[in-house]
């Protein structure tokens, strides 16, 4: 003869399950990691501010070069013009302007100190994030250190 099973079920005080202080406690451990991790992720916005200007460094440092090859190979004239804009300068490299009508591509950056100054920024918001152009020789700064974006 077999013995009778034991109940399958158990009384509410034998339930197996997470008390509300272990809850608690999860809560707070998964808070201070997602505290620790979220710096790693705030300054995404200047990072992709830093690698804009870096690539317009590259572009204008490219239009430059390419530029003053033309202006060696054409027998070194005064100036070139292009579209009405004087593009190239007695030294052979191209002005202000003419970086702006001859480089192109700007269209997402804040050109308004560019034709004067040789400055061009990230945006009219952060315009210590940016790029100098010296059209006398056609050097450009690096672009700044990531904080500064």
């Amino acid at each position: 003869m077999q013995t009778p099973q034991a109940s399958v079920f158990r009384s509410r005080s034998q339930q197996g399950g997470f008390t509300l202080i272990e809850l608690i406690v999860v809560i707070v451990i998964l808070g201070i990691l997602a505290a620790t991790a979220l710096p790693k992720f705030a300054n995404l916005g200047g990072d992709a501010r830093m690698a804009k200007m870096n690539a317009a460094r590259a572009a204008i440092i490219s239009a430059s070069n390419m530029y003053h090859g033309r202006w060696l190979a054409a027998g070194s004239p005064a100036a070139i013009t292009f579209e009405t804009t004087v593009v190239m300068n007695a030294t052979g490299f191209p002005t202000n302007a003419g970086m702006l009508v001859g480089g192109g591509g700007f269209a997402d950056y804040d050109t308004t100190a560019f034709a004067t100054t040789g400055v061009l920024s990230a945006d009219s918001g952060h315009t210590g994030c940016s790029v100098t152009y010296t059209e006398a020789t056609g050097t450009v700064s690096a672009a700044p250190a990531g904080d500064s974006c």
